[in-house]
């Protein structure tokens, strides 16, 4: 189903005052050029998602930079990319969609365009007995995803950094984040990469120590943003707009005031409401502070992913920067606010 967020909606309904959040806007011209411009912007209905999507709403930056949005829900890991890519929309603002830069490589007319949150919210699970380092995971086995899928290829990788051999250990897929944890809680799998909405979980698992992926892969970059050419060609002021509304989320979201609406869009988004599992979420972001205002990432950082998955074989070459990444709209969406 698709949902309009319509500019005077959030106008009438939302303030930005109190918010303990200093956002400055854009001109009133760029405003009503940005809101002549539609974006339509593709997103996945999980969780994480449809929490930001509710606060978004809740808080209206959307309508205080202007922007002309339509959200086109596009469920599964390749939705948003797989949509764009039909030209169905213009741009996804919050993905973990890892094979990106392999579908730019076969073809796709797309590019990365800035970052959603830029710490990697995952971590190593395990049972406390027999496993508390990296190390101790030779011979075991580790619960993960599909083949080179996310959860498996920063595994990999951080098994590789680690001076580990991935063959050293046997990779068993159970699918979601979520189902590979509970298969280390049922006993079918000895580890797991998983999220951190788990932490507060109290199922008797531990944290393995250099497992924190925002600590041991602090380059990889764990949402990327993307859009079509068209739209980076023919829709820069919408994009700049959509865009400068998400650095202004992001940023405030990282703040203590922004507590009370985060708990309540959280339980708008999720029926049977987790607060041991909002919590973990809150206290990450506040901790750890994975996102930015400014969404671009940089060339080092796009050369790291680059390099990462040629290394695991799902990019066969790296390409010049600009032909997989624009960060032209990030950067300048990160000038009218702050």
């Amino acid at each position: 189903m698709t949902q309009i967020f319509n500019r005077r909606r959030f106008l009438r309904t939302a303030s930005l005052t109190g918010l303990g959040l200093a956002v400055g806007g854009l001109a009133a011209p760029y405003i009503a050029r940005a809101a002549a411009t539609q974006i339509a912007i593709a997103t996945n209905p999980g969780l994480e998602n449809r929490t930001l999507n509710a606060l978004m709403a809740q808080q209206g930056f959307l309508g205080k930079f202007g922007a002309d949005t339509v959200i086109v829900d596009a469920p599964g890991a390749t939705g948003p990319f797989d949509t764009i890519a039909s030209g169905a929309a213009d741009l996804c603002m919050v993905s973990g969609y890892n094979m990106v830069l392999p579908r730019i490589e076969q073809g796709a007319k797309l590019k990365i365009v800035g970052a959603g949150m830029k710490k990697t919210a995952l971590t190593v699970f395990a049972k406390p007995e027999g496993i508390a380092t990296l190390a101790d995971l030779r011979g075991k086995t580790i619960a993960v995803g599909g083949d080179l899928g996310l959860l498996h290829a920063l595994m990999l990788q951080l098994l590789k950094e680690n001076g580990i051999d991935p063959t050293e250990v046997t990779f068993v897929n159970k699918g979601s984040n979520d189902n590979c944890y509970k298969a280390v809680v049922d006993g079918s799998a000895d580890a797991c990469c998983s999220s951190v909405s788990h932490l507060n979980d109290s199922d008797g698992l531990d944290v393995v120590q250099q497992g924190n992926m925002w600590e041991a892969l602090p380059h990889y970059t764990f949402q990327t943003a993307y859009a079509s050419d068209e739209a980076i060609r023919d829709k820069h002021e919408g994009l700049v707009a959509v865009m400068a509304a998400f650095g202004a989320l992001y940023e405030y979201l990282m703040t203590p005031e922004a507590r009370d609406a985060f708990f309540e869009a959280r339980k708008a988004a999720q029926k049977d409401f987790d607060e041991p599992s909002a919590q973990a979420i809150w206290d990450y972001n506040q901790n750890q502070r994975p996102y930015s205002g400014d969404l671009s990432i940089s060339d080092t950082d796009i050369d790291y992913l680059q390099d990462m998955f040629v290394g695991l074989g799902s990019l066969k070459q790296k390409q010049p920067i600009a032909a997989v990444a624009d960060m032209s709209a990030a950067r300048e969406a990160a000038k009218h606010f702050g």
